[in-house]
């Protein structure tokens, strides 16, 4: 196909285009449809009187403050999610935490009474799902633990080399966490703020204690004891010196993991890109092939 049919072929397409809009104007007149503006105007006047999202939250919310009256839990389990829901930084009770759960649980459940009528078994699908739903909601706390404590984990390396570098000038903890406290991620940030004002407004070793505590990592109670040593005054220089080089080599491996991770995402890119390049040449040969059927077969 030369380049004036393809030019040509493609001027036809555009008056094409443009007719078809004219008429599509056309009809909106005849027709008396309201612009475009009239009726945003209209589905936004009568959206207001519309149940919105922020109506059915604030209502679920209602509905879990309501129920968590009724919830009662034991002293060990009460301490436990109460540490847990601070540690990952959502700010409600344990009864509200679990009400939350058991009404998005129960809700979900509702919608299985119809099913029983005509199709039982769909109805034993959706309680399914509900209990499935309410073991989620449940989770969610340890999920927020584990990548909060994964996060900081990963910041680890850098706050070492950081310690390992200041301590031959200084062994003051609180102006070393915070020189460095802004060159890590949020979590690993807000712990170290978290530490320093309650180092300033009591007892040091008991503020890094708590600082270990409060995330209940193994890497972390390393380092807690390196700062311990440093307040007691405890020549660490070496004892940071091999932290660094061992916790260096940790963030090696799960860089390394996570880079071996890639290839397949990458492989099936590539599958998805050769298959759109070879798709390109099919349509390309199939459409010279058609266009020149007259000269083969002629």
């Amino acid at each position: 196909m030369s380049i004036y049919n393809i030019a040509l072929y493609a001027a036809i397409a555009v008056i094409s285009l443009v007719f078809a809009g004219g008429l599509y104007c056309f009809a909106l007149i005849l027709l008396k449809v309201p612009a475009k503006r009239t009726t945003n105007a209209i589905k936004s006047i009568a959206s207001r009187n519309r149940p919105s999202a922020a109506g059915f939250k604030n209502t679920y919310n209602d509905i879990a403050l309501f129920v968590s009256r009724f919830i009662h839990l034991n002293e060990f389990k009460k301490k436990e999610l109460t540490d847990s829901l601070k540690i990952a930084n959502i700010a409600m009770s344990p009864e509200l935490f679990t009400a939350r759960a058991l009404v998005k649980s129960a809700g979900i459940m509702l919608l299985s009474v119809p099913f029983f009528f005509f199709l039982p078994i769909f109805g034993l699908l959706i309680i399914a799902l509900a209990i499935l739903v309410y073991f989620q909601e449940k989770q969610k706390v340890d999920s927020c633990i584990k990548e909060k404590r994964r996060q900081i984990e990963f910041d680890l390396p850098r706050l070492v080399y950081a310690i390992s570098q200041e301590i031959q000038m200084t062994h003051d903890v609180i102006s070393i966490l915070e020189r460095h406290k802004d060159n890590f991620s949020p979590y690993l940030n807000e712990e170290i703020e978290i530490t320093i004002a309650d180092m300033r407004t009591g007892n040091y070793e008991a503020a890094i204690t708590r600082f270990e505590g409060r995330i209940g990592s193994t890497n972390l109670s390393e380092v807690c004891r390196g700062f311990i040593q440093m307040i007691r005054g405890d020549d660490t220089a070496v004892y940071w010196e091999t932290l660094s080089v061992r916790f260096e080599e940790l963030q090696r491996q799960h860089l390394r993991s996570i880079a071996l991770k890639i290839p397949p995402k990458v492989h099936r890119l590539s599958f998805f890109l050769m298959m759109c390049m070879m798709l390109l040449y099919v349509v390309v040969l199939g459409w010279e092939l058609i266009s020149n059927m007259g000269i083969l077969f002629g």
